[in-house]
């Protein structure tokens, strides 16, 4: 199971793209950081379908500012 993470530019960013991505069938799920060194902190997580998930956030303007595959914070 891959795992996607896009981190948001706020949290209402973030509840939009749940929504959107719920629309489309593809399971979100919000995180909240635990330490935020910069941007809001939320972010949200998606298993297997995180590059549709991409084209599907960015296709509605939502501003990713990160994206982590696997859970790499690199």
């Amino acid at each position: 199971m891959s795992l996607m993470i896009f981190g948001m530019g706020s949290i209402t960013n973030a509840m939009r793209g749940k929504q959107l991505l719920q629309q489309q069938g593809i399971r979100a799920y919000i995180q909240r950081k635990q330490e935020v060194t910069n941007g809001c902190g939320y972010r949200l997580a998606v298993y297997d379908r995180g590059e549709e998930a991409k084209q599907v956030l960015e296709h509605n303007k939502l501003r990713i500012t990160r994206v982590i595959r696997d859970g790499d914070e690199g």
